[in-house]
């Protein structure tokens, strides 16, 4: 018996438990997911430089096939999500309802973008600010696997969801509108308008969340897909700066959790040992 509840200790068992007795087991299909089929809509006449590739001349690189078609990164994102969960069941055990925040970043965190990667593959083009934001105004990134459940459940625990992005500050209303046709719940959702660093909206999330909701709300899980999306703290939860490619990585599997994502990032830029 008590190996079978060790191991019945995942995701769906937790939003079995955080669920009314008579809703249904939550499970993940991934095979639906990693054979899924997306239609790309016709290029708009006024869009000069579309997401969609007019004429394709390319194969997808392997980490876009691998991010959309393989069991590996669909049961990896549930697991990542799977331990999160289990990191906010334990904060809702000893925090008041509304005191505490899960930090999201929104692309390949909560957001799949691959059908743009794969797309621009196809072209083998690099990437283009103004194809990326023909891709945002389309509105079509799905949720990760396992995220739009996750955001659903710390919010029936008591926990406040904030999502700090780098996508521009001024598409905030069409990503907004983008992560609840996900599914994904959210409290607070901030872009760039500077700078890519996330500190200071990481600390404008917070005082946002303490003006909506009241109280001292603070930070107690990050979710990111880059380690860029993680925060450095001191012992009292004070937020330092990013964490980055130099840094050990203190905190992630236990407060802090990365979600795969080998298409892009800031790891790009580590030398090639």
């Amino acid at each position: 018996m008590q190996i079978r509840y060790l191991a019945a200790a995942s995701l769906g068992a937790t939003l079995i438990a955080a669920q009314p007795a008579h809703a249904a087991a939550f499970t993940y299909d991934c095979q639906a997911y990693i054979t899924r089929v997306e239609s790309v809509p016709p290029v708009a006449a006024d869009d000069s430089d579309p997401w969609q590739c007019r004429t394709p001349t390319a194969k997808p690189t392997t980490a876009t096939h691998w991010f959309r078609n393989s069991l590996e990164y669909c049961r990896l994102a549930v697991n990542v999500y799977d331990e999160a969960l289990r990191a906010a069941r334990r904060i809702a055990a000893t925090h008041r309802r509304q005191t505490w925040i899960v930090m999201l970043d929104a692309d390949e965190t909560v957001l799949d973008n691959s059908l743009f990667e794969r797309e621009r593959n196809l072209c083998g083009s690099e990437f283009k600010d103004a194809q990326w934001e023909s891709w945002v105004r389309a509105d079509m990134a799905r949720a990760v696997p396992g995220a739009a459940k996750f955001t659903q459940v710390v919010h029936r625990m008591g926990g406040l969801i904030a999502i700090v992005t780098n996508r521009k500050a001024a598409d905030d209303q069409v990503t907004q509108h983008t992560l609840r046709a996900a599914g994904i719940l959210f409290d607070f959702e901030v872009g760039m308008a500077e700078t890519s660093d996330k500190t200071a909206r990481w600390r404008r999330a917070e005082e946002e969340l303490a003006r909506k909701f009241g109280g001292r709300p603070r930070i107690a899980l990050w979710l990111g897909d880059q380690v860029t999306d993680l925060a450095i703290t001191d012992r009292k939860g004070e937020i330092l700066r990013a964490m980055s490619q130099k840094d050990q990585g203190d905190g992630i599997g236990a407060d802090r959790f990365i979600l795969p994502n080998p298409m892009y990032g800031n790891w790009m830029d580590n030398p090639a040992n």
